[in-house]
Formats: structure tokens, C-alpha cells, sequence
């Protein structure tokens, strides 16, 4: 019976840790994606400030915002002869930006890689000020890095199992 319940708090915390919901993949449509008219990609990861994430979007994915314009074309990073300033941040049009919870917008481009300052769901949207005329869509992933706490639940469950183990040697 000790075993038992050793190896359901073990499985309560690796459950718990949350480690498994740390990576996901999606598609981020310019048109409803839009920064400018359209509704946040959410991502359904949740960080805390100072947890470190890192997001990717396939460099060869092209999206636009003129319908038919071929000027217009730019991966995630955008096209740097068209900036704009849009919510507090100044970026090439066409770029990939996100948010965490109601904070700042930051750009994301093709890679980035950082520590969240805020916390909250981290967003994702087409930099652009309207959503009427854009096309195509980028293929993201998103991955957070456990933040220390959840390490510690981890730790905590495999020792649990590791307690369980020897007992029944």
C-alpha cells in the first residue's frame, strides 16, 4: 500500500510540473492574426517573469499585406523598407510580434529567444495596422523552459519513484 501511494504522489507531481505543455506548434494567419483589426494566435503557453521561451517561425513560410503586390512578400521578419510604430513598438510591417499577458509588444521575426518580463499567455500577431487586405500564414513553435519550481516537482516525483523502486527490491 505505501508503494501504491508513493507512485500516485509521484505521478500527481510529474503531472503537476507541468513539463509535457512546454512546447507547441500552430499557424499564425496574417489576416486574423492581424495586429491591426484581426484577434491574438494564442499559444496556450502561460510564462511567469523571468521564465525563458523561445519561439520560431519558418523562414521559408511567406505571408503579405497587399493582396497581389509581390513587394509585399517577407517571411516573419518582415520587410524593412516599410516600418510602422503600433502599440508602443516600431517594426517592419510583416513581422512577427508577441505579447505576454497585457504587456509590451516584442518583436519575433523568424527566431527569438528570450526571458519573459511579464506574466500571462504569450500572443502572437501579423505586425500590420489593418487586416483587410493580408494573405498567407507562418508555421510557428513555441517552447518554454521550466521554470525552477517545476524542476523541483520533477525532482521531487522522481524521487518518489526512485523510493518506490528500491522498497521493492
Amino acid at each position: 500500500m505505501i508503494k501504491f501511494s508513493r507512485a500516485i504522489v509521484g505521478a500527481v507531481l510529474v503531472a503537476a510540473s507541468g513539463l509535457a505543455a512546454a512546447s507547441v506548434n500552430g499557424i499564425v494567419d496574417s489576416a486574423a492574426n492581424s495586429l491591426g483589426g484581426g484577434t491574438a494566435f494564442s499559444t496556450s503557453v502561460f510564462l511567469g517573469t523571468g521564465e525563458s521561451f523561445s519561439i520560431s517561425a519558418n523562414p521559408a513560410d511567406l505571408w503579405d499585406n497587399s493582396w497581389t503586390d509581390p513587394t509585399y512578400l517577407s517571411n516573419a521578419d518582415g520587410h524593412a523598407f516599410q516600418m510602422a510604430t503600433l502599440g508602443g513598438l516600431t517594426d517592419a510591417i510583416g513581422s512577427l510580434v508577441g505579447e505576454i499577458g497585457d504587456g509590451p509588444l516584442f518583436h519575433v521575426g523568424t527566431s527569438f529567444s528570450g526571458v519573459a518580463t511579464g506574466t500571462g499567455e504569450l500572443k502572437l500577431f501579423y505586425f500590420d495596422s489593418d487586416a483587410f487586405n493580408n494573405t498567407g500564414s507562418v508555421r510557428v513553435s513555441v517552447s518554454a523552459v521550466p521554470e525552477p519550481a517545476n524542476i523541483a516537482l520533477l525532482g521531487l516525483a522522481l524521487g518518489a519513484f526512485a523510493l518506490s523502486r528500491r522498497r521493492k527490491a
